[in-house]
């Protein structure tokens, strides 16, 4: 038996117009055709069972999912049925896209993330002013580009408005700290010379004094890095015994590396400015000034015998301590970091050429070069006619100081950049592979060596070793065992050798200068700069004298 198929559904002829007005495309023309134009009457399949009017090529009810296969395509009723279904077209295709996964946009949220810490960094790592101003200008740039790369997406650009919020808040606020707690003290205002880049702050006319020193005056001396030829911090005092205040501070014009040394009431350091100053120690009255170089100038002064020596640049230099006057000079490759040790009538300085100079203190005539391996950072240590010192290379010499002849040298662990410390006949040297070793001056052998060393040269006190190691503590080591009796925990790093005054060991770490009980590393009394402190404090008559990054030579005092 055969089946004869169902008959296909007859499409009824359009009309000659439609419910929207205008021309009507013919039926034959087909749904694409007649779907050009919003206004077409629509050809539906109505529901048997829910009377939901389909699209005349649907298969199934788009209500009830009903089979739909055999209603037949009739003309709709509704009015504007064209306008309603493209309508309802349009919705589904919008929802359809909505629903559909959104590309990711190329993002910048990575970029403002870079950015904001080279920010943070900018203004809480206190490095050198040009590092922190590439590192703030950098940090602008990349925030910027990440905005820029984020513009058209709006969630995103409030989430990361909200960071940049709290990062700006932060900023303010850390700023705002560091100004309160500055110390006081007034701003150069004096009438000084063009050429003049600083001046004292508190003591010249015009300037706002922060402290009445009652018509006190500085006595004593200093005459060289961390006291004298040995170099093992001990200096004369006494320190002020409860937390100081700001006597004066001394506008230098760039960074002080170089420790100061103090004869007959003045002081002289030296700065980044290329300068060396001589100041009132009382007062911070500026003396006089010389351009000693065009380079940073980390080298500390000696003043011995009414001449101050220093080196700058590629020349060493001795200098009328009273006037400034050039006495005599020596060029040396590189010394502007040869800080000198006068002892026995001779001068010795080391340069980043690889040698170790001895040259007469009075004539400046060089007496004797020895070549050296690796280049030497600290300076040489003076007792008797034995010169110590070490290099980079790390390796201990000691020469004769008269002639230079090598009497031994020793390898040691790691690095030398501190200048090594003399007692007696024990020599303290730490190194940069985290030991501090005590050696024996006539003979080389070793004592003793103990877990902590640094860049920063050992302090001695009695039977005490204090160290500013490289793990940011500060220790008290046993001059005879070097077992360590007790460690003070600063929390900042300290890039200031320590000097020993009487009962108080006193440092710098970070911006804060510290006053420690050497039996028991417990803090006395502390006092806060405005940069960090890597010059080795200098305590003399009630005051002390320090320089910081910030460029001022600061005097504190009770």
């Amino acid at each position: 038996m055969t089946r004869t198929p169902p008959p296909e559904p007859t499409r009824p002829q359009a009309s000659v117009t439609n419910p929207l007005g205008g021309r009507l495309h013919l039926s034959s023309k087909r749904d694409a055709i007649r779907r050009q134009w919003s206004g077409y009457v629509a050809y539906v399949r109505a529901c048997p069972d829910c009377a939901w009017e389909n699209q005349e090529t649907d298969l199934f009810c788009v209500n009830c999912a009903h089979d739909i296969r055999g209603a037949p395509v009739t003309s709709s009723d509704a009015p504007r049925a064209g306008l309603d279904l493209l309508n309802r077209r349009l919705a589904r295709d919008q929802l359809s896209r909505t629903r559909t996964r959104v590309e990711t946009a190329h993002g910048g949220g990575g970029w403002i993330v870079v950015g904001g810490v080279m920010l943070l960094i900018s203004i809480v790592v206190q490095a050198d002013p040009p590092v922190q101003v590439l590192s703030w200008l950098g940090g602008v740039v990349l925030v910027l580009y990440g905005i820029w790369r984020i513009r058209r997406d709006g969630p995103s650009l409030r989430l990361w408005g909200i960071v940049l919020s709290l990062l700006a808040a932060s900023s303010v606020g850390l700023v705002g700290y560091r100004a309160l707690s500055a110390p006081d003290g007034g701003s150069n205002s004096g009438s000084i010379a063009a050429t003049t880049p600083g001046g004292a702050t508190g003591a010249t006319p015009g300037t706002e004094a922060t402290l009445d020193m009652g018509g006190s005056v500085v006595q004593g001396e200093v005459p060289m890095y961390r006291g004298g030829p040995l170099h093992n911090g001990q200096l004369p005092g006494p320190p002020p015994r409860s937390n100081p205040r700001l006597a004066w501070r001394f506008d230098t014009g760039g960074e002080v590396y170089s420790s100061p040394a103090i004869a007959d009431g003045i002081i002289y350091v030296a700065s980044k400015s290329g300068f060396l100053y001589a100041i009132d120690a009382s007062n911070g009255t500026e003396l006089w000034r010389v351009t000693v170089s065009e380079y940073v100038t980390r080298s500390s002064p000696a003043v011995v015998d009414g001449t101050v020596y220093i080196g700058g640049g590629f020349v060493f230099l001795a200098l009328d301590a009273k006037t400034g006057a050039e006495r005599w000079r020596v060029p040396v490759q590189y010394s502007g970091q040869a800080t000198p040790t006068v002892a026995g009538g001779m001068v010795v300085i080391s340069s980043q050429e690889g040698y170790v100079f001895g040259i007469d203190a009075a004539s400046g005539e060089v007496k004797w070069r020895s070549p050296t391996d690796g280049v030497t950072f600290g300076t040489p240590s003076v007792s008797g006619s034995r010169v110590v010192f070490g290099t980079d290379a790390g390796v201990l010499y000691n020469l004769e100081l008269g002639t230079g002849k090598l009497n031994w040298r020793i390898p040691l662990s790691g690095a030398i950049f501190a200048s090594p410390a003399i007692l007696d006949d024990t020599i303290l040297v730490p190194t940069q592979a985290s030991t501090m070793l005590a050696i024996d001056l006539e003979s080389g052998d070793s004592r003793w060596t103990a877990a902590r060393g640094g860049a920063e040269s050992a302090a001695i006190a009695g039977d005490l070793v204090v160290l500013s190691a490289s793990d940011g503590g500060i220790y008290g080591l046993d001059l005879a065992t070097g077992a360590q009796r007790w460690i003070h925990a600063s929390g900042k790093r300290a890039l200031s050798a320590p000097t020993v005054s009487g009962d108080t060991v006193i440092t710098g770490a970070g911006n804060t200068l510290l006053a420690l009980d050497p039996a028991t590393g417990a803090q006395k009394w502390y006092y806060l700069a405005t940069d960090i402190i890597e010059t080795s404090p200098v305590v003399l008559d009630g005051f002390v004298f320090f320089g910081s990054r910030d460029g001022f030579l600061y005097a504190v005092s009770d």
